[in-house]
C-alpha cells in the first residue's frame, strides 16, 4: 500500500506536469503547485472542521482551566465535568487530529516520491531535468538549504498566527517554536517537499482568515439578536 500511495503521488505531480506541458509552461514546481491545490481542496471540508475545532478549544480555554482548578484534587470528577462541558459546547478535543492523520502519510510518501523522482536512475518515468528547477532552486528533488527553509518557517508561523487565538502559554510557545524546528529540518527536505509546505500553509491562512471572518459574522450576528 505505501508503494501504491507514493507511485501515486509520483504519477500525480506527472500528470500535472503534462498539463503545464500542454499550458506551454512546462515546470515540476508549478506541476508541485497545481498538486498542493488539488490536495487542499481535498482535505478542505476535515480542515475546514480542524479549525473549528481548535477555535472552539481555544474559546472554551478560560472555562477548562475553571473545571481544572475546581476538581484540582480529584481527576474522575475534573475529567467527567471536562467531558460535559465539551458536550455542551459541541467541541470534540479529537477532532482536530483527523486532517494532520491524513496528511502525515502524503508527506511522507511526497518525501519518498520526490526523493527518487528527479533521479532517471531510480525513476522509471523519464523526468526532463530542465524543467525540474524552480526559480532559484536547481533540481526539486534535491534540498535547498536556505531560502526555502526560511520560508516553510515563515508561512507556518503566518498560518498558526492566524489560528491561535488563546492565551494559553503553550500555544504562544509553539507559535514561535514549531516554525523554527521546521524551518531547521526542512533544510534536508527535498525542495518539492519544501515547496509543498509553503504553498499549503499559505492556503491554510488564507482558509483560516476566511474562517476566522465568518465566525465574527456569526458572533456578531447572534449578539444582535
Amino acid at each position: 500500500m505505501w508503494a501504491s500511495l507514493v507511485d501515486f503521488i509520483s504519477q500525480s505531480i506527472q500528470f500535472f506536469y503534462i498539463l503545464t506541458l500542454k499550458l506551454g509552461i512546462p515546470n515540476y514546481g508549478l506541476a508541485i503547485i497545481l498538486f498542493t491545490i488539488v490536495i487542499k481542496v481535498i482535505l478542505y471540508p476535515l480542515t475546514h472542521k480542524q479549525m473549528d475545532a481548535m477555535r472552539k478549544m481555544q474559546e472554551l480555554q478560560p472555562k477548562i482551566k475553571e473545571v481544572q482548578k475546581k476538581h484540582k484534587n480529584d481527576s474522575q470528577k475534573s475529567q467527567q465535568a471536562m467531558m460535559e462541558l465539551y458536550r455542551e459546547h459541541g467541541a470534540n478535543p479529537l477532532s482536530g487530529c483527523w486532517p494532520l492523520l491524513i496528511q502525515m502519510p502524503i508527506l511522507f510518501a511526497l518525501f519518498r516520491s520526490l526523493r527518487v523522482f528527479f533521479d532517471p536512475v531510480q525513476h522509471p518515468v523519464y523526468v526532463n531535468l530542465t524543467h525540474a528547477s524552480f526559480f532559484w532552486v536547481k533540481n526539486l528533488g534535491n534540498a535547498d538549504p536556505f531560502i526555502l527553509p526560511v520560508l516553510v518557517g515563515i508561512t507556518t508561523f503566518l498560518q498558526q498566527k492566524v489560528t491561535t487565538t488563546g492565551t494559553d502559554q503553550t500555544q504562544k510557545t509553539m507559535l514561535y517554536v514549531m516554525p523554527i524546528f521546521l524551518a531547521w529540518v526542512s533544510r534536508n527536505f527535498p525542495g518539492g517537499l519544501a515547496l509543498y509546505w509553503v504553498v499549503f500553509s499559505i492556503l491554510g491562512t488564507v482558509q483560516q482568515i476566511y474562517i476566522n471572518k465568518q465566525s465574527t459574522g456569526v458572533r456578531e450576528e447572534a449578539k444582535g439578536k
